[in-house]
C-alpha cells in the first residue's frame, strides 16, 4: 500500500519508522482517517481521536482491529512543504 503520491517521507521519518516497526499502512490510515491538527512550529501533526478511528472501524470492521489496536497510537507530523518528517508512537 502506498501513500498518496505527492506526500514524500524523509529519511529521518523513513529511519524511525522501521526502528519503531511502525508499518507502512499506519501512514496510509493517519492520511486518509485521522484529523490534522497544527504545531506551533508550522507543522500539521496527523493522530486518532474517538471519531476518527471509529472511521477505520467502519473501514475494516472489527474482525481486523484486534491485530491494529497499536496503530490507534501511532502519529504523524507533516511538514509546511507536505512532507513526513516522523512517525512515533503517543506515550
Amino acid at each position: 500500500m502506498q501513500v498518496a503520491s505527492n506526500i514524500r517521507i524523509s529519511q529521518h521519518a523513513e529511519k524511525r519508522a522501521q526502528q519503531r516497526a511502525i508499518p507502512e499502512v499506519a501512514r496510509w490510515l493517519l492520511l486518509e482517517f485521522a484529523n490534522p491538527r497544527a504545531d506551533s512550529y508550522g507543522c500539521e501533526v496527523y493522530e486518532f481521536d474517538k471519531r476518527s478511528w471509529r472511521e477505520v472501524e467502519r473501514f475494516f470492521g472489527p474482525w481486523a482491529l484486534t491485530k491494529m489496536g497499536q496503530l490507534r497510537k501511532v502519529y504523524l507530523v507533516l511538514n509546511a512543504q507536505g512532507d513526513i518528517v516522523t512517525l512515533a508512537y503517543r506515550a
